[in-house]
C-alpha cells in the first residue's frame, strides 16, 4: 500500500572502477548507463570501467545488497573519493563480489524461468 512506484521498478548494483585511483564504487541505479554519466561529473574521476552488474526485480532488493556489500567493506573506503560508495579493494575482493554478483544473477535467471514454466502450464 504505501509502495512507491520506484521501489517496485527493477534496478542494478554495479560495481565500477575509476581508472585514475584504481578505486572501485559499488552503488545502484535503475539506469546504470546514465548514472555513469552523473559519476564523471560528480566525483574527481578519470574513465569509469564498468566491473560488474547484477539486476533485482526491486529497487528495495539492490538497496538491501547495496548497504551489506557498503558494510561488509567499510573499512577500505578510499579516501581519495570521499563518501561511503568508494572503496580501494584488492582483487581478490573484487574477484569474490564479481563471483557473488553472477551466482546472483543466476539465481534471478533460475526464478525468472521456474516462473514462466508455471504460468506457461
Amino acid at each position: 500500500m504505501g509502495n512507491n512506484i520506484n521501489e517496485l521498478e527493477q534496478c542494478a548494483l554495479y560495481l565500477i572502477q575509476d581508472t585514475i585511483s584504481g578505486d572501485f564504487k559499488i552503488g545502484i541505479s535503475n539506469n546504470p548507463a546514465e548514472r555513469k554519466k552523473e559519476i564523471r561529473n560528480q566525483y574527481n574521476v578519470g574513465d569509469l570501467r564498468g566491473i560488474s552488474i547484477t539486476w533485482f526485480l526491486t529497487r528495495n532488493e539492490a538497496l538491501f545488497w547495496e548497504r551489506k556489500f557498503h558494510q561488509k567493506f567499510k573499512f577500505w573506503h578510499s579516501p581519495e573519493r570521499g563518501g561511503k560508495e568508494w572503496f580501494s579493494l584488492s582483487s581478490k575482493q573484487v574477484n569474490d563480489f564479481i563471483k557473488w554478483m553472477r551466482a546472483s544473477t543466476k539465481k534471478r535467471n533460475e526464478n525468472i524461468d521456474t516462473l514462466r514454466e508455471l504460468l506457461d502450464s
